[in-house]
This record gives structure tokens, sequence and C-alpha cells, in this order.
């Protein structure tokens, strides 16, 4: 596949990620926290070119434990290849990965900040909480754990053992009924986000920027 150039541009990490709701069932909590480390290195057409070595990297994994995330990630983005020419004395070139991040589905996102990565929790402890951010409304989710785990397809127990990492992190405090989150600085204002650009190939230039807005 022929990809413009202009598309495989890199960048440094960025300061935030956003992620839309609509996502919060299609990838457990280790891929959803490793699709938030992977937005924060998007270029301003929301697009990453990275090996699954350099997001292991940034996780802190050993690549084995990302062996299906390719496959997985698909669920909630498309991954295009393009080739790389390579110096190797049978084949000319091999296959890379573009991640083609979604746009903002206005206003049904949340906007999260690096410092997320800098926290010392499990990986699959950090996207658990990333899914309470999706689901909470007004940092708050009354529900039962039975009841909580029952609405993310997750077991009972499983949920019980995060709350409670996430209670002695200091990110969650529990009430009579359901829990509060405590993101403080983790959670930005929804204003600080940029929608992608996006490239015309035809006419080489920068299509205006298209925010949707529901009343």
């Amino acid at each position: 596949m022929k990809i413009d150039q202009r598309l495989l541009q890199s960048t440094s990490r960025q300061d935030y990620a956003t992620i839309n709701k609509s996502i919060v069932d299609k990838l457990n909590p280790p891929n959803l926290y490793r699709f938030f480390c992977l937005s924060l290195y998007r270029n301003d057409y929301y697009k990453v070119r990275w090996r699954v070595k350099d997001l292991a990297k940034r996780t802190g994994e050993n690549e084995s434990a990302l062996k299906n995330f390719n496959k997985d990630i698909e669920a909630v983005l498309v991954r295009k290849k393009y080739p790389v020419p390579i110096n190797h004395p049978i084949y000319e070139f091999t296959m890379r990965s573009l991640y083609c991040i979604p746009p903002i589905e206005h206003p049904n996102f949340i906007t999260i900040s690096h410092i997320f990565t800098k926290l010392d929790l499990e990986i699959k402890v950090k996207g658990y909480y990333i899914k309470l951010l999706l689901i909470a409304e007004d940092s708050t989710i009354l529900l039962t754990a039975k009841e909580l785990s029952e609405k993310l397809k997750m077991g009972k127990k499983v949920v019980e053992s995060y709350n409670i990492d996430l209670y002695k992190a200091g990110l969650l405090k529990y009430l009579s009924k359901g829990i509060e989150l405590i993101p403080k600085e983790l959670l930005l204002s929804n204003d600080t986000a940029k929608q992608c650009k996006v490239w015309n190939p035809i006419t080489a230039k920068d299509l205006p920027k298209i925010t949707l807005s529901y009343q």
C-alpha cells in the first residue's frame, strides 16, 4: 500500500490523548492502556508509525506480551501496512504498520494527560481505570462491585481487586453504593483537545477540521 509521506510523519510525545467512549467495551484493560500510550504519539493527522516493540518499550512490557495486539487493536482503529526497504540477502523490504487513531467523537470522549503513564500501577489496572473514566458521570459510578463487573464484563473479584489498587493509589474512594473517581490532574478538560487534520491526496492540502457538536 502506498501511503502519503505526510501521513507518516513522526512526532514526539503529546501532552494528552483522547479516548472515545464508544470503545469502552471493545478492548480489554491492558489493550485499552496500550491504545492510550499509542495515541500519545500521534501526529497531526492522528497517525502513529510504530512497531510493536516500540509500543512495548513505552508500556514497559516484554514484546511477547503484545503478540496479539495488532489483531485486537483493529477493533477500534484501522491499521495500514506499508513497505520499508531493508538490508537483507533475500528480502528487499519488510512491512510496517501505520495506526490510524480514530478522530474525536464529540461530545462523547475524555482527555487524559500523559502524566497517567507515570503512575506506578500495573498496566491492566491502568486500563481498568480508563474504563471507569469512560463510564463515570461527574466522576461517580453508582454501581455495586457486582453490577460494575457485569457492566464491564469482568469478574467481580477482579473488579474488587483493581478497586483496592486504585484506592491505595488515591485514585478512587468508596461510597455507600458505588465509587467516586479522583483523577485530579490526570483527567483534562475536553476543551484542550484538538481534532485531527485531514489530508486530501488530490489537492495535496489539508482539509478543514470538522468538529461535530450535538445540542
